[in-house]
């Protein structure tokens, strides 16, 4: 228990006695947790006999790091299978293999041209664990506009509500 045994937490009001009917519970895992709990009989408000027990918890959110990731909606596509076609063409031809090594060799030529594609035309995106992963620079833009016309709603002929519809 986070609250050192033999704590008195209670003053009975007839005799004086000070005992422990009141205890702090929680489980193995969260009592690394605490940093201090002690009950304060100096801090016991008004005319109550229990006295008030504080405790002190290590409540820091790990930082979890920017992830990288590709931003595959942001590829230019077009261009992509462009290269990637020419690199390909560059490869030649092969009619047929002789040999599980020979596959495995044209294997590792076809993954490497077609990273070296992706490297050179999908971005990398920092993802932050905060971030709303479904939203689009679309989005953004409709955003703005829909506020635009919220702030002009007194004005009906404003041209920004013909634009947000």
């Amino acid at each position: 228990m986070p609250l050192p045994k033999g704590v008195a937490t209670l003053k009975a009001k007839g005799t004086g006695n000070e005992t422990r009917p009141d205890n702090v519970f929680c489980s193995r895992d969260f009592l690394d947790h605490f940093i201090s709990c002690n009950a304060y009989p100096t801090r016991v408000p008004g005319t109550t006999d229990h006295y008030p027990i504080i405790s002190e918890i290590d409540l820091v959110m790990p930082v979890k790091e920017v992830e990288e990731q590709w931003n595959w909606r942001g590829a230019d596509w077009p261009e992509w299978e462009e290269e990637l076609s020419g690199e390909l063409e560059a490869l030649g031809e092969v009619d047929g293999y002789a040999s599980l090594e020979e596959v495995m060799e044209a294997l590792g030529k076809l993954d490497a041209v077609v990273w070296k594609c992706v490297r050179k035309h999908v971005p990398i995106a920092k993802i932050s664990p905060h971030s709303k992963r479904w939203w689009k620079v679309e989005f953004t833009e409709r955003d703005r506009l829909a506020t635009k016309s919220y702030r002009q709603r007194d004005v009906p002929e404003s041209p920004v509500h013909e634009e947000y519809r």
